[in-house]
C-alpha cells in the first residue's frame, strides 16, 4: 500500500497537469474568440475585403495553413467567426472546449444555447453527446415553427423518395457458415431481424434424381408446421424463395425485394418510434421496436414531441394492419422502417391549427391525399407514414 507522502505527491501531480491543460484549453478558446473578432473587424472596415472580395477567408485559410499547419480550413474560419458573433461581449466563461462551442453554433436562440451550455458543463457531456442534444433542439425548433404556422404559409416539406415495397413471404437462403449454427450441412432461411429457419437436409438438397419433379416435391415430408411443406429443391445460399403456406419455391426476385412484412401495431413510443408485431412468415412472429427511417420527431419530453406522438396515435387508430419495409442502420445499430397504412378516411390533428401548447383538434381528412405523389405509394393505394409526418410538420427529414 503506498505511503501517505506518495499519495499526496501523486495528487499534486494530477492537479498540476490538470491546471496546465485547462489553461491550454482556455487559451485556445480565447485565441479563437480574438481571431473571430479580428476577422469581423477587418470585414467591417472593408479595405481588405474589397481587395479579396468573397475569397477573404479562402486566402486567409491558405496563408495560415502554410504558417501554422492544420486547423485553419475555410470551414473552421467560418466557425471561428460565428463563435465570436454569438459571443460579442466577451469569451464564454464556462469550462467547455472549443469543440463544444462549435457544436452549439447551430442553436440561434441565445437562451436555449446557454441552457445547453450549462447542461454540458453540469453533466460533463462529451462533444458527441452535446451534438445529439443540439440536433434534438434543432428538430424541436423546426417542428415548433411548423405547428405555429398555417399549412399554406409553411415552406414546402423536404420529402423522402417513396420506397418500393418488396414481396411478402419472400426470404433469402443463407449459408450456415455465416453464423455459429453447428449444423453446417443444412441451409438457413433468413426471416430478417437476425432470425433464421434451419432447413432439413432434404429441404436443402431438393428431390433426388429418381423422383418425379412434376409435383414439385423435394422428398420426404416435413411435419414441423402441422402439414407437409414442399419445395422445388436444389436450394443454395443466395437463392430467393417464397413461402406460401405449404410450399417453398425459388422466385425471380433480388435482395431489394426482401424484408417487407405485414405488421400489427402494439404501441406508439413517440412520433417516430413504434412497437409492432411482425408476421415474418413460416408461422413466425417477431416483436420489434421500429424507428421510422429518414425522419426525426422532437423528443417525447417536449410539447412538440407529445404533439407528434398524438398525431401518430390518431392516424394509426383502428388501422387493422401495416405494411413495413425494414432496413438496418449500422450507424445506430438498429432496425429502421418505412411504414405504410391503407388510404382511408381518418381523424387526425391538423398541424396548422396547433398553437404553441399544441391543443390540437381532430379534423376529418384523407390521409396523404393532399399530395398523392409523396404520401400514397404506387401499389395498393397505401399512405406512406414517414412522409405524412413530414407533410404535416411533425418531423424533420434526416439526410445521410
Amino acid at each position: 500500500m503506498p505511503d501517505k507522502i506518495a499519495v499526496a505527491n501523486y495528487r499534486k501531480l494530477v492537479t498540476k497537469i490538470t491546471l496546465l491543460f485547462e489553461g491550454v484549453r482556455r487559451s485556445l478558446v480565447d485565441a479563437c474568440w480574438k481571431t473571430g473578432r479580428d476577422i469581423v473587424l477587418v470585414e467591417q472596415k472593408g479595405e481588405i475585403k474589397a481587395a479579396y472580395g468573397t475569397g477573404l477567408l479562402q486566402k486567409l485559410s491558405e496563408d495560415l495553413s502554410k504558417k501554422l499547419g492544420s486547423g485553419f480550413s475555410e470551414r473552421n474560419l467560418e466557425r471561428i467567426r460565428a463563435f465570436y458573433l454569438q459571443n460579442r461581449i466577451s469569451t464564454p466563461a464556462s469550462k467547455l472546449s472549443l469543440a463544444h462551442y462549435f457544436e452549439l453554433l447551430p442553436v440561434q436562440d441565445k437562451k436555449k444555447r446557454l441552457q445547453l451550455e450549462a447542461k454540458a458543463v453540469r453533466e460533463g457531456l462529451k462533444r458527441d453527446e452535446l451534438r445529439t442534444l443540439v440536433r434534438h433542439e434543432k428538430v424541436r425548433a423546426k417542428v415548433a415553427k411548423n405547428l405555429a404556422t398555417l399549412p399554406e404559409n409553411r415552406e414546402p416539406p423536404d420529402l423522402l423518395p417513396v420506397p418500393k415495397l418488396g414481396q411478402l413471404n419472400a426470404y433469402q437462403i443463407k449459408d450456415p457458415k455465416e453464423t455459429a449454427w453447428p449444423d453446417k450441412q443444412c441451409l438457413l432461411l433468413d426471416h430478417g431481424f437476425k432470425g433464421y429457419q434451419a432447413l432439413t437436409s432434404g429441404e436443402s438438397r431438393g428431390p433426388n434424381t429418381n423422383q418425379s419433379k412434376r409435383s414439385g416435391d423435394w422428398g420426404r415430408p416435413n411435419y414441423r408446421y402441422g402439414k407437409e411443406i414442399k419445395s422445388l429443391g436444389g436450394l443454395k445460399a443466395g437463392d430467393i424463395v417464397e413461402w406460401t403456406g405449404a410450399k417453398i419455391k425459388k422466385i425471380g426476385c433480388t435482395s431489394k425485394d426482401l424484408y417487407t412484412y405485414r405488421a400489427f401495431l402494439e404501441s406508439v413510443v413517440d412520433g417516430d418510434t413504434l412497437w409492432v408485431v411482425l408476421d415474418i412468415g413460416m408461422r413466425g412472429i417477431s416483436r420489434q421496436k421500429l424507428r421510422l427511417r429518414g425522419i426525426d420527431c422532437p423528443e417525447i419530453d417536449t410539447e412538440e414531441g407529445k404533439a407528434a406522438k398524438k398525431f401518430v396515435e390518431a392516424v394509426l387508430r383502428d388501422v387493422p394492419s401495416l405494411t413495413v419495409l425494414s432496413s438496418r442502420n449500422p450507424t445506430y445499430d438498429r432496425y429502421e422502417a418505412d411504414v405504410f397504412l391503407p388510404a382511408r378516411d381518418i381523424q387526425v390533428p391538423e398541424a396548422g391549427t396547433c398553437a404553441t401548447k399544441h391543443k390540437c383538434q381532430e379534423v376529418p381528412q384523407k390521409a396523404g391525399r393532399s399530395n398523392p405523389p409523396s404520401s400514397v405509394a404506387d401499389q395498393d393505394n397505401l399512405v406512406y407514414l414517414n412522409n405524412l409526418l413530414l407533410e404535416k410538420g411533425y418531423a424533420v427529414r434526416v439526410r445521410g
